[in-house]
């Protein structure tokens, strides 16, 4: 079986997407009945993808960000699209034999057998939490996807269901694969975090961490109204540490991490390198992942395999990935979030129980398991 695989989204910062793709790419070649694994770049294929020859982001630039809602954008976006639809059919001809897998919502012009991942679907759902060009992009690609596409993949049966429910699907059409968790999150001795927590200028078991892009659907919001409902001592004994680049709309709430940074209860430490994460989990009291809204949630599971006590939101995929493993809190009670971060500082009996079963529900989440259930799939797609 010869698989194409399209690796475009990985680029640093390394986003969700970005790390499934990186691990696909990684693992599938090693999957029984895989003979041959090539990569789309862009508008090239490629025999071989080196994951060390990401290029780093380009630095920031306010003129750009000024510019950007001056440009005729929707006007500049099709040609663009066309001229790039021409050059990935030119790319692709030549492949129209191997089974081609998008792992990032839309599927390009191939001539063969394809999958497409869709990881959520929460455009449809809460399109509130997303700017207007994007929502319409994805609808966009996500209809186009399912019209074209030979199979679809979720990460989760959650987003299975939803899938099949809002598109009225056939349930042989699509297939929940969940995603794994790298070995690098694992529990580890405080000497071994020194580095690191000098790095940020935190304490081991010293601090509540959040991991995610600073936008509204993360709910943040609602996890600093519930750590300033701590008293002061526990506070300032645990700081809530939040690790993300800026996202959309994040505007207001930077302000707001600005004003409480101020104070000493809180710290902000942006995009984190990727080399830095495990040793920045390990060294939590506990996770805090309150989302609105997942397909999967996958620092909730890095949090669980590092050994950390995860307190997370209920409802959508994160019910189905905790399976009891982890204090939940419906995201819009302010009450049972404060709740939840008064039981897991004041009750270290359950803090013990509560790692212990992340850890064995985490060991369950490896990438080679997904790598093989998807390379199961694509050889019963192309027979």
């Amino acid at each position: 079986m010869k698989i194409l695989l399209d690796v475009s989204a990985v680029s640093l910062p390394l986003s969700g997407i970005g790390r499934y793709t990186l691990e696909l790419a990684g693992h599938l070649p090693h999957c029984p009945g895989v003979e041959e694994v090539v990569y789309l770049a862009g508008d090239r294929v490629q025999a071989d993808f080196d994951p060390a020859a990401i290029p780093p982001p380009p630095p920031a630039s306010r003129f750009r960000q000024w510019l950007k809602p001056l440009l005729p954008y929707k006007l500049l976006l099709g040609p663009y699209r066309r001229r790039r639809a021409r050059a990935l059919a030119a790319s692709l001809h030549d492949y129209r034999d191997y089974l081609f897998h998008s792992p990032n919502f839309s599927l390009p012009p191939v001539e063969g057998r394809a999958v497409v991942t869709l990881h959520d679907l929460s455009v449809f759902h809460f399109p509130q939490f997303h700017p207007r060009d994007r929502v319409n992009y994805l609808r966009d690609q996500i209809a186009h996807s399912i019209a074209r596409a030979d199979h679809l993949v979720t990460d989760s049966a959650f987003v299975r269901g939803e899938l099949l429910q809002l598109f009225g699907l056939p349930a042989d059409r699509v297939t929940a694969v969940p995603l794994g968790v790298d070995a690098a999150f694992r529990p580890r001795p405080v000497g071994d975090l020194q580095a690191v927590m000098a790095r940020y200028g935190l304490r081991a078991g010293a601090y509540l961490l959040s991991v995610g892009t600073i936008e509204p659907r993360k709910n943040l919001a609602a996890l600093l109204r519930a750590h300033q409902g701590l008293d002061r001592a526990q506070r300032r004994q645990y700081p809530l540490v939040i690790a993300g680049a800026y996202g959309w709309n994040s505007g207001p709430l930077l302000a707001q991490l600005e004003q409480l940074r101020g104070a000493g209860e809180l710290i902000y430490l942006d995009y984190v390198p990727e080399p830095d994460l495990p040793a920045l989990y390990a060294g939590a009291a506990a996770f805090c992942y309150l989302s609105f809204y997942e397909g999967f949630g996958l620092p909730v599971l890095e949090a669980m395999a590092s050994g950390v006590p995860v307190i997370c939101a209920s409802g959508s995929a994160l019910d189905e990935l905790c399976a009891g493993s982890a204090e939940q809190a419906e995201p819009h009670d302010d009450a049972a979030i404060l709740a939840s971060l008064k039981k897991v500082l004041d009750d270290p009996a359950w803090r013990s129980e509560a790692t212990e079963r992340g850890l064995a529900r985490a060991a369950t989440f490896t990438w080679q398991n997904s790598a093989r259930q998807l390379a199961t799939l694509f050889a019963e797609l192309a027979a």
